[in-house]
């Protein structure tokens, strides 16, 4: 024993505990999420090839939007969970894209499915956690050499 002892106190203690438990979840909701955007990037190159293309406005709006908390919570996703939403989410010469879409992915009383995201999907099955983990790996080793984590 050193005979050496020492307490911390401080007024701002707690809170700057909680302050880096919020960094810590900041940083681990990025990593998941980049890990996420590698993953779904060849899904959105292919079905940028296999959307229908009558004027083209449906490929160019394949693309994918990050969930805030208000959607997850709406979603019914817990705390920490982290999502991106892949799909014709884009709004192309004015108009929003999204039900475009879903029509053709789903069809309608009056058109028959053309879908063209499920069958990207399908095909970029394989290889899919390494490409979430290598996506992963590159967003952390980006942060450790701007120093922003060790």
């Amino acid at each position: 024993m050193s005979g050496f002892e020492f307490q911390v106190q401080g007024q701002r203690l707690h809170e700057m505990q909680q302050e880096l438990r919020a960094l810590e979840d900041s940083i681990r909701e990025r990593a998941i999420r980049a890990g996420l955007v590698a993953f779904a990037a060849p899904v959105k190159r292919d079905a940028k090839v296999l959307a229908p293309t009558d004027r083209g406005d449906l490929a160019q709006a394949i693309g994918h939007r990050n969930i805030n908390k208000r959607q997850r919570s709406r979603l019914g996703m817990t705390v920490g969970e982290v999502g991106i939403l892949v799909g014709a989410n884009r709004r192309i010469n004015g108009r929003w894209q999204g039900r475009k879409g879903l029509w053709q992915e789903g069809g309608t009383e009056h058109m028959e499915a053309n879908p063209f995201l499920a069958p990207a999907l399908q095909k970029n099955q394989g290889g899919g956690t390494s490409r979430f983990y290598q996506g992963l790996s590159r967003y952390l080793d980006r942060q450790r050499k701007q120093g922003k984590i060790a």
